[in-house]
């Protein structure tokens, strides 16, 4: 399942005067310095050598927010019961009928859920596996009928490519997928990439510097799967404060995702969700001194451009930018606690 996109078009980066930096193919935002009058102001400390760690640290940290959300989300635990009260396929398990077993699970991964693969066992017999080869996030559990325990069932809801991509058009830093010292083959990967990556430090591929972020995941229907993040380093990085660093590339991620929808009323409050699952950042959508949706109700009263705001007793940062809408542009500000 690939999450939000629009028509497969990757986004176009606008960087709002901060400008920009490519690497490896792969353009991103430049970290800025976002004070402006009325708006606070940032800490001036450069970060110096830890910049390139918290850079990674902060991309990193939203790849792995967009694989847990593959596991706990609200459309993942609505498959997973639908999965636990089909009837058809409960009472094909009971019956031990493999043909109608097959028959429900085909439905079920091919009746528009989210559903990508989907198997169902007894404790000693595979019943039925439908679904693509390359497959991560697996959640198990157990089928029941009438009080008793029938069978269980491993499922996802999404593939390797569908995770590829979400990362990099929400991202926009290369990733490699690998089970041991193999790669999974599959496009919008880094491919081969870098012999050997780091749990976290530098890497070099083809004559370019990256920081590595990696994390274990699983892959289906078990077992290590290893996620690295590869984010290329742009010249005078180290310069910036470290907060600027970390709140400018989740403004940039927030900025992205919008490239990803055509925004219109009724999904106005589905990206507002998106970004605070995928950044863990505040995010409100304002035009004409309205506020068109938030993840508080009403919001804070007035909100920079960029700088700093005070809100429910806490400090933010705020980075915000303009992005077009089926009822004109709308002004979207993500909060990021200091």
């Amino acid at each position: 399942m690939i999450l939000i996109v629009s028509g497969g078009v990757a986004p176009v980066l606008v960087t709002d005067g901060a400008g920009a930096w490519a690497s490896g193919g792969h353009a991103r935002a430049s970290p800025a310095r976002v004070a402006q009058a009325g708006g606070g102001q940032t800490s001036s400390v450069a970060c110096g050598k830890t910049a390139p760690e918290v850079l990674a640290q902060t991309i990193g940290w939203v790849a792995q927010r967009i694989y847990t959300g593959e596991l706990h989300s609200s459309e993942t635990i609505k498959d997973r019961l639908q999965v636990e009260t089909y009837l058809p396929l409960l009472h094909a398990v009971a019956k031990g009928n493999e043909a109608a077993i097959k028959a429900a699970v085909t439905s079920l991964v091919y009746s528009h859920t989210h559903i990508v693969r989907l198997r169902v066992l007894t404790r000693s017999k595979l019943l039925a596996d439908v679904g693509g080869p390359y497959i991560l996030a697996p959640l198990s559990g157990t089928l029941t009928l009438r009080g008793h325990t029938i069978g269980r069932y491993v499922m996802s809801v999404q593939d390797d490519v569908g995770y590829a991509k979400i990362e990099t058009r929400f991202i926009g830093a290369p990733v490699v997928l690998r089970t041991g010292a193999k790669n999974v083959p599959i496009e919008d990967l880094l491919t081969p990439g870098p012999v050997k990556i780091p749990e976290h430090g530098p890497v070099t591929y083809k004559h370019v510097i990256y920081q590595a972020y990696s994390f274990e995941a699983n892959r289906f229907p078990s077992g290590p799967l290893r996620i690295s993040v590869l984010v290329p380093l742009p010249a005078g990085l180290a310069k910036q404060p470290c907060s600027v660093i970390k709140d400018s590339e989740l403004g940039v991620v927030a900025r992205r995702i919008s490239g990803q929808l055509s925004l219109t009323p009724g999904n106005f409050q589905t990206y507002v969700d998106l970004v605070r699952t995928d950044t863990n950042g505040l995010l409100y959508m304002r035009a004409d001194g309205r506020q068109l949706a938030g993840s508080t109700t009403p919001g804070p009263a007035k909100l920079p451009l960029h700088g700093t705001v005070r809100y429910h007793g806490g400090s933010y940062q705020v980075f915000s930018f303009q992005a077009p809408s089926s009822v004109g542009k709308v002004r979207i500000y993500s909060l990021f606690a200091e």
